[in-house]
């Protein structure tokens, strides 16, 4: 067993000498600094071949452009290398058409020249929507989120006195003063988004009231100020000492004032 790893130590120790001389020898040297050329050239060439086509450190910063006049974003944006896709028009009421609303990438990104931005920009007049029939959902409030919804904008609410209908019940449609209730069923009435709507709804009149007073009234003109109450006039009696009923002054009332 000494004799093996003596003679494996010797074999190892004469391989290691020859392989310094040829480490050190004047071909391999040459050789080698040829690879390392070689190498060096080839890294140099891919790194720059991968800088020009991704243009690194020519990134550009993005402006804002939000609130300002697509034409004039498309010219500037275009005078930096980029390229402009609008995506999107949508109707915003106070705001002037062809306003950018919404920019993709965001305000002050930088990004390579060449990068596309998307706008999304406002419009004259908003979509044309198809008014709901009230049938079904003829309640004020109700109906109101639903044109809401839509778009459109809920003008005066005018309440008409009316004991049969529950509250706020919708009795008239109207557009520009045209009543367009009948309409409603059809389909027929399209406005455009961020129009406005008014309406004309019930009113119940209250369960109690306050009876006016009687004194220095006839009869006729006590009936005029309970009608305008909703009040209405029941059996009316006459005392047998009247001579002329039309002069003759209310002095009492079931219930009593």
């Amino acid at each position: 067993m000494n004799d093996f790893l003596k003679n494996l130590w010797t074999k190892t120790k004469a391989w290691g000498i020859e392989a310094g001389y040829f480490l050190s020898s004047r071909v391999f040297l040459i050789d080698f600094g040829k690879m390392l050329l070689i190498a060096g050239g080839f890294l140099f060439l891919l790194f720059w071949g991968i800088t020009c086509f991704s243009r690194h450190g020519q990134a550009t910063q993005v402006g804002n452009y939000v609130t300002k006049n697509v034409k004039e974003v498309i010219k500037s944006a275009e005078s930096q290398g980029f390229d402009i896709v609008i995506t999107d028009s949508l109707y915003k009421e106070g705001f002037p058409p062809d306003l950018v609303i919404e920019q993709n990438p965001l305000p002050n990104t930088k990004v390579k020249q060449g990068r596309t931005i998307y706008l999304k920009i406002t419009k004259a007049a908003g979509d044309l929507v198809t008014l709901p029939d009230i049938a079904g959902r003829d309640e004020i409030s109700f109906y109101s989120k639903n044109l809401e919804m839509l778009g459109v904008k809920i003008g005066h609410i005018d309440s008409t006195l009316n004991a049969e209908l529950v509250d706020g019940t919708i009795i008239k449609v109207l557009i520009h003063g045209r009543d367009v209730t009948n309409e409603l069923q059809f389909g027929k009435i399209q406005v455009p988004q961020g129009s406005t709507v008014d309406f004309e709804v019930s009113k119940r009149l209250s369960d109690e009231a306050e009876i006016p007073a009687i004194e220095g009234n006839t009869a006729d003109e006590y009936s005029v100020k309970l009608e305008t109450l909703g009040l209405r006039v029941g059996t009316i009696m006459t005392d047998p000492s009247v001579t002329n009923q039309n002069l003759a002054k209310v002095y009492k009332t079931e219930p009593a004032t």
